[in-house]
């Protein structure tokens, strides 16, 4: 019905261009819609065809900003919607600044990291996919009934900036919660455990198997800058360098320019477990280590209606239905009575004792 926009990233600003014959599905930036909804009026139809083709036009690229600022004008001030009397414009403009209200239609701008099995761009359909986009679709689209845009984000360390900047509403990620991204960052309540794990020379020649083991080896060791493998070894005391992709990380071991890559264990089997001349160590838990959705600072009400939904998926079964077919077992499922809470707030020891040690 409308002329169709690609959207790329370009130094992290969404550009609206129109559509090329050849679009590199990393860099394109990908939208769900929710059409549940009842037939839309005419004037809101007439207004989105000119919001479409404003994005479409030939100014589209001056600003990366403008297309998405446009396509919200109508829902944030209520312009378009004054045509018309039974939408009651005024009353919808002041609920707007409530993320938790009804959806009704409402974007979100949900961040992904390429890392599977959590959150990547399907390089054969390019679509997001992963565990963590599976089970954001099932709650913001499906059961609150947002429109939701996906933007790849391909540094780790920029994902929550970006919540704080204003670039996306949810980090989509696995990321872990811990007492520094809390100060930054809202996060949902507990998803999924992790364990971690190295990617080695097959055979593992240096015989390690937990960052101890680093301390006297004389290795190349690599983690992804930002996570919480780097910050553990830190604690350690493991000399290393950092990456900025998962990606990068296996290509440094594979290309000898590093001895250890250490990761979360299931990225870790998901990536790289048949590589050629490449093993995965077995798993270990350095400490209690749960990843979740992250929110902006201010979003309470959007995290309420998301935790209300999760505690559904959870109690129902449904959620292990939709991880467990990225991998994730019942084994990778929060401690009962675990809260984002005590994560954010309470010594991680003392949680790895009363959670992992029991």
């Amino acid at each position: 019905m409308f002329p169709e926009c690609s959207r790329r990233i370009v130094n992290n600003r969404k550009v609206a261009r129109a559509p090329s014959r050849s679009p590199d599905p990393k860099k394109l930036r990908y939208q769900l819609m929710s059409f549940k909804s009842s037939t839309m009026r005419a004037g809101a139809l007439s207004a989105a065809a000119l919001l479409v083709l404003t994005a479409c036009g030939e100014n589209g690229d001056e600003n990366g900003d403008e297309p998405d600022d446009a396509n919200g004008a109508a829902e944030e001030n209520g312009d378009t919607a004054d045509t018309d009397d039974d939408t009651g414009a005024e009353d919808d403009a002041e609920d707007d600044s409530d993320a938790g209200a009804d959806a009704n239609g409402e974007t979100l701008t949900i961040s992904l990291f390429g890392e599977e099995p959590y959150s990547w761009i399907d390089e054969e359909t390019g679509e997001p996919t992963g565990a963590t986009i599976a089970v954001a679709e099932e709650i913001f689209v499906e059961r609150l009934g947002y429109e939701v845009e996906f933007e790849e984000e391909p540094n780790w360390d920029s994902l929550i900036p970006g919540l704080g900047a204003g670039h996306w509403d949810v980090v989509s990620a696995g990321m872990s919660i811990n007492a520094d991204r809390c100060a930054e960052a809202a996060f949902g309540e507990p998803e999924l455990v992790y364990t971690t794990a190295f990617l080695v020379e097959e055979g593992n020649p240096a015989g390690v198997e937990n960052f101890e083991d680093l301390l006297d080896a004389d290795l190349d060791v690599v983690a992804l800058s930002g996570a919480v493998e780097s910050t553990w070894m830190d604690e350690v005391g493991v000399d290393h360098n950092t990456v900025d992709s998962a990606a990068d990380g296996i290509d440094f071991v594979d290309g000898g320019r590093a001895d250890v890559f250490a990761l979360t264990a299931i990225s870790l089997e998901a990536m790289a477990g048949d590589a050629d001349g490449l093993e995965v160590t077995d798993s270990f838990a350095h400490e209690l280590s749960v990843g979740a959705h992250a929110f902006r600072l201010d979003a309470q009400d959007l995290i309420d209606d998301f935790n209300e939904e999760l505690a559904e998926l959870m109690d129902s079964g449904e959620y292990l239905e939709l991880v467990s077919e990225f991998g994730f077992t019942e084994d990778e499922m929060p401690p009962s009575g675990l809260t984002a809470q005590e994560l954010c707030e309470e010594d991680p020891e003392e949680l790895t004792e009363q959670y992992l040690d029991d």
